[in-house]
């Protein structure tokens, strides 16, 4: 691995900060390079581009953060500043985890606690909150305008940044993942789930490392990944956009249904498509129901 293909790498690691923030981390690791004019002994040196990029969001570049616990959120919601902002929870507190994002991108990664850092959201856009009953609910509501965000005239081209930081291989009854506009992903995270639902409207969800059953998932005209286990009753429900699932497992051991109009489904080796179909087997105890307009929904059991 060279200078460049190092950058490139971190650069794909350090997506949660603000644009300005990324800029101006590669470009001091970049001179760091120049200087050393040794690029196998400055690798040596940062070890590798994930882990250099694990401390450059645990400093967030320079930007002071205003640490929030749970006990203070209810009192500072209707702030209305930007910039840094930074929650965390008890992870004994928490049953269950609600994500649901309007405008922003989204970067989950595994840590010692729970924890919100966010780039460029306003306070009074930002809920983070634990209830009674242990739901851990994450949640920008500000919308997101198309226009005003492809405009040249927009002076302020900022993509809202959230990063996520959940325990190594936590356990929560039930899990909720949505996202409108932004994008939302996981990196190298296990998370054990009873049940758990994902949608995406128009961007990206990946979601790696997730295992539990009960699932239920939808995509408008966005891509949605998921990776791990998928037990017991699996919906899909996939309008435009594309479902991708990697599931640990024997095919075998599922059965499924699936209406598909003028999109693809394909599960293994099998394929259906092109022309409205139903195909109905005899349900197991894992079944895989899928609904497929337009879009494409492809499953691989290994």
């Amino acid at each position: 691995m060279n200078k460049d293909e190092y950058l490139k790498e971190l650069k794909s690691f350090i997506r949660s900060l603000t644009n300005e923030e990324q800029s101006e981390a590669i470009q001091y690791y970049s001179d760091y390079f120049d200087e050393a004019g040794d690029d196998e002994k400055v690798i040596g040196e940062l070890g590798s581009p994930e882990d250099l990029a694990k401390t450059i969001i645990e400093k967030m570049a320079n930007v002071p953060v205003e640490k929030k616990h749970e006990k203070d959120t209810e009192n500072n919601q209707n702030k209305t500043s930007i910039g840094a902002l930074y929650y965390e929870f008890d992870e004994e507190q928490v049953k269950n985890l609600v994500i649901k994002v309007r405008a922003a991108e989204v970067v989950i990664v595994s840590g010692k606690k729970y924890s919100v850092e966010t780039r460029g959201v306003a306070e009074s856009d930002m809920f983070c909150s634990i209830d009674s009953k242990g739901c851990l609910t994450i949640s920008n509501t500000k919308k997101f305008v198309f226009i005003n965000f492809l405009s040249h005239e927009r002076i302020n081209r900022l993509i809202p940044r959230i990063l996520i930081t959940i325990p190594q291989d936590a356990k929560i009854e039930r899990f909720l993942a949505y996202v409108g506009a932004g994008s939302m992903e996981s990196k190298n995270i296990s998370l054990y789930i009873k049940e758990g639902s994902a949608e995406v409207g128009a961007e990206n969800l990946i979601l790696k490392n997730i295992y539990g059953g009960n699932l239920s998932l939808r995509c408008g005209m966005g891509n949605l990944v998921i990776h791990g286990t998928a037990t017991g009753r699996c919906n899909i429900d996939c309008g435009m956009g594309s479902v991708k699932m990697k599931l640990n497992g024997n095919q075998e051991d599922y059965s499924y249904d699936a209406k598909v109009g003028l999109g693809e489904f394909k599960i293994n080796n099998e394929k259906k498509g092109g022309i409205i179909q139903s195909v109905t087997q005899s349900e197991k105890e894992n079944n895989l129901s899928v609904n497929c307009g337009m879009g494409s929904v492809n499953i691989s059991i290994k």
